[in-house]
C-alpha cells in the first residue's frame, strides 16, 4: 500500500510534542514497535517518507508508513513519557 502523507492522523498532544522539539524526528522500527526518536538518536535513511509539523520534519521509516494510521503519544519511548509525567 503506497504511503499517503494526507491520510496520516496526528493527535494534538503529539503536535504539541513534536512542534516544541529542537531537532527533527523520525519514526523508527523497534522491538517495541514503531517510536519517534530524535534524529540525532535515529538519523534519517534515503527511503524514509518525510512530512512537516510546524516547523520540524517528520521522518517515517518506509517499513513503518505501510502501517500507521496515526502518530500519538503510544509512539513515544518510556523515557519521554516518565519526563512527561514530572
Amino acid at each position: 500500500m503506497p504511503f499517503d502523507p494526507h491520510s496520516l492522523k496526528i493527535t494534538p498532544a503529539m503536535q504539541e510534542y513534536i512542534c516544541a522539539r529542537s531537532t527533527d524526528l523520525r519514526i523508527a522500527t523497534t522491538c517495541e514497535g514503531p517510536l519517534i526518536f530524535s534524529v540525532k538518536i535515529s538519523p534519517p535513511k534515503a527511503t524514509d517518507h518525510v512530512i512537516s509539523v510546524g516547523e520540524r520534519k517528520i521522518y517515517i521509516s518506509s517499513l513503518q508508513a505501510q502501517f500507521i494510521k496515526t502518530i500519538d503519544e503510544r509512539m513515544l519511548p518510556r523515557c519521554a513519557l516518565e519526563k512527561r509525567g514530572k
